[in-house]
This record gives structure tokens, sequence and C-alpha cells, in this order.
């Protein structure tokens, strides 16, 4: 590991949070099919298949979201670094 060293990171926190957090928005938009009116469904995006695929999609992007905010202070110990 680092040796329980604190360094200065290479980049900035805010904009790394800001970027995954309009990356997963944007995944959100792409699942629901936001980006497209009534006019244009194709008949892939119909049924209760469909829908079961795109929350469980959406909820793993959320729950990767949220362990990268929570796992380093659950493991306090563990070096995160690159």
């Amino acid at each position: 590991g680092g040796g329980g060293r604190r360094g200065p990171v290479a980049y900035n926190y805010s904009f790394f949070h800001l970027i995954f957090a309009l990356a997963t928005m944007y995944t959100a938009m792409l699942m629901t099919g936001w980006a497209h009116g009534a006019l244009g469904q194709s008949e892939i995006d119909v049924g209760w298949t469909s829908v079961w695929v795109k929350v469980l999609s959406q909820w793993t992007t959320v729950g990767l979201y949220t362990w990268t905010l929570v796992a380093p202070t659950l493991f306090p110990d563990r070096d995160f670094g690159i």
C-alpha cells in the first residue's frame, strides 16, 4: 500500500462526482427512453421484461455510485488510489 500516507490527489473530487452523476443521469435517460417521443416506439421496448431490465440497470448504476462514495469511509485503511 501507500504506507498510511495521504497526499494530494491528481484530480478534483467534486468534478469527478459531478461527471459520475451526469453519466448516471444520462444512462437513466437512455434506459427510460426520455429522449424519444411517443412516436417511433419499437417493439423491443415493450413488456415487463424490458421494464425489469431497465430497473435493474438503473439500481445497479445507483449502487455502484453509492459504493464509490461510501467505500472509502467504511474501509479507511484500504488504498483506493490508482
